[in-house]
């Protein structure tokens, strides 16, 4: 870090009252020492609105009780965020990481909880056919749009006298997505018809993209949860599908270790029955695939090829395994009913 971006920082950190002694730099977080202990300083780029809304969400879990929250810090003046023309920045107690030692998996830990936070924010909203029909338009012409593009770029590809491997790669399974959106549009048809057959929906407070990555676990084995610069009141249904998404890379999980997942969830939320249609849909929709072909497209260069295959054949190896994970989830479902 150069003596001008360092001391941008000293500037910024005077709002604390904090006169660092040294600042590392850890990509987007600033780990800043000082004599009275080390802090950590987050960039994001929150517009001040969305900063708003952040720490209002972890205000209201912090007045629910839930203390599994990385700490805000304010401000001198009582601020929580520091908004810049391009950015916004929030301080944090620096807190060491401590290698997980517990008998359960860290994604069963966070599991619970997610369905503490949303056991605690949980509401019945008042039905709104046309908020409802939006919601699923919005989504049905979304998971179009993405289908179209996995076809084009296969039509593309079959065109060719010699394929790339990681276009040979993906022709080899693009039937198996094309099935697997199809699938997904009949999750989110049945979770349509039954909001609108009860004429009512749940939402809770989404922290959006929750993983291993973002919480740290003390000497109890049990998490703090960080970065919630993505919460937001939504189905419980996106938020679990996102955090199962997330957290496959990490896992060497089996369709048995993410029921175990939802298990922990629901001792605190059971969910639903169009909540688990709408997760399935999530689900089974290829967005992993989707990513992985954009990022050959528009960024190949960041990567070799044999990189990009090796990333998407493991995100076809999840896709394989989710399909017959969304199966035993609505068997569940069926036994449970």
């Amino acid at each position: 870090m150069n003596r001008e971006t360092e001391n941008w920082y000293k500037s910024l950190l005077f709002s604390y009252d904090l006169y660092p002694e040294r600042i590392e730099d850890y990509g987007k977080v600033k780990k800043i020492h000082t004599r009275r202990g080390d802090f950590a300083l987050k960039e994001t780029s929150m517009k001040p609105a969305e900063a708003d809304e952040f720490i209002q969400g972890i205000r209201k879990l912090m007045k629910l009780g839930f203390k599994q929250v990385v700490p805000i810090l304010p401000t001198k003046f009582g601020e929580y965020t520091i908004s810049t023309q391009t950015n916004s920045y929030y301080l944090m107690p620096w807190i060491e990481p401590v290698e997980y030692m517990g008998r359960e998996t860290q994604e069963e830990k966070l599991a619970a909880q997610i369905g503490v936070i949303h056991r605690l924010t949980v509401r019945t909203q008042e039905f709104s056919q046309e908020q409802v029909e939006q919601s699923y338009q919005q989504l049905l012409l979304q998971w179009e749009r993405k289908r179209l593009d996995l076809q084009s770029f296969a039509d593309a590809a079959e065109k060719k006298t010699y394929m790339s491997p990681f276009e040979l790669t993906f022709l080899t399974h693009a039937h198996m997505l094309e099935q697997m959106a199809e699938v997904a549009t009949v999750h989110l048809r049945a979770w349509y018809d039954s909001c609108l057959e009860k004429e009512k929906y749940r939402s809770v407070l989404c922290h959006g993209k929750l993983s291993r990555t973002h919480a740290l676990f003390n000497n109890e084995n049990e998490p703090m949860l960080l970065n919630f610069e993505r919460a937001s009141l939504d189905t419980p249904a996106r938020d679990l599908a996102s955090f199962c998404r997330l957290s496959f890379p990490y896992a060497y999980w089996s369709e048995e270790e993410v029921l175990r997942w939802f298990m922990r969830y629901e001792r605190h939320l059971p969910l639903l029955e169009e909540e688990k249609q709408l997760l399935c849909g999530y689900l089974n929709f290829p967005d992993p695939i989707v990513y992985s072909v954009e990022q050959y497209v528009n960024n190949r260069q960041t990567m070799s090829e044999l990189q990009h295959v090796q990333r998407l054949e493991k995100r076809l190896t999840a896709m394989r395994k989710v399909q017959r994970l969304t199966q035993k989830l609505i068997i569940v479902k069926t036994e449970e009913n």
